[in-house]
């Protein structure tokens, strides 16, 4: 019962604060991709040449075995894409608090390219890696504390007005499986050492340039580690231009956080 009423509590702080947050995105502060690792296909398709640049804004709620706390992020990102192809670039500057202790810093720099291999009309497959590098500190709970490679696959099929996601990846630290054991890290991302992740997931053109939809995201460690599941609800409106999203966040199995809320706009040019 406690567990639950600190659940309640803390989705309702999240909540408040990623409000807080898109009104903040809508009067001007930006945006950007925020990193997730399942490479979700819908952000993947062949578009005209552009760059663009934006800012996500997200805050978190999380319960572990041995941490309890909050953080609170802001990641610019620059993005480039070319017919096919495409690559980002992104880092995020943190407030935690963690069992009681605030600090501030950088979590993890990432770089990403992803190419869509077969586009027809209703369906696109493509491919993907991410790299994560070590910026973030390992003891403050904000990095890895070594090189990440994250290669995926995904695909969408879509008909006016539904489009369905789907992606599937692995990922593997560049280190020594054998004498490096930190469990899931970082706080503000956690992953396993190595381990396959999923992502599944469906939206809806509900006019206006509106999409609503739902998703959920997890990974199965390799060996030793932590399975995980997230489960996600999202609004996005965009132009040509602009593309501005509000996702919410549950932490289902394997406390990557309990809740968490993510605002994120990109500006192309």
């Amino acid at each position: 019962m406690y567990r639950l009423r600190g659940r309640a509590v803390a989705a309702a702080r999240a909540t408040a604060i990623a409000t807080v947050g898109l009104i903040a995105s809508q009067a001007g502060v930006a945006r950007a991709q925020h990193a997730e690792h399942d490479m979700a296909a819908g952000e993947h398709g062949a578009g005209a040449p552009a760059v663009s640049v934006g800012v996500a804004l997200e805050a978190a709620e999380f319960e572990t075995t041995y941490y309890v706390g909050s953080y609170q992020g802001i990641a610019p990102q620059l993005g480039w894409t070319h017919g096919a192809f495409g690559a980002t670039a992104a880092i995020g500057l943190y407030h935690i608090t963690e069992n009681g202790l605030s600090r501030y810093g950088v979590g993890d720099a990432m770089l990403a390219a992803h190419a869509t291999v077969i586009s027809a009309d209703a369906l696109q497959l493509g491919a993907a890696l991410h790299v994560m590098c070590p910026t973030g500190s390992e003891i403050d709970g904000l990095g890895m504390g070594h090189v990440m490679v994250m290669p995926s696959a995904w695909g969408t099929w879509h008909t006016d007005p539904v489009a369905i996601h789907a992606s599937a990846g692995y990922s593997r630290g560049l280190v020594s499986l054998d004498g490096h054991h930190h469990g899931p890290m970082p706080l503000v991302d956690p992953m396993n050492l190595q381990e396959l992740t999923w992502s599944a997931g469906a939206d809806v053109d509900v006019g206006h340039a509106v999409r609503v939809g739902g998703r959920t995201i997890g990974a199965i460690p390799i060996g030793d580690g932590v399975a995980r599941v997230i489960g996600a609800g999202r609004v996005a409106w965009g132009t040509p231009r602009v593309t501005t999203a509000f996702e919410l966040q549950l932490g289902v199995a394997g406390d990557p956080f309990t809740i968490r809320g993510v605002v994120d706009t990109a500006l192309r040019f």
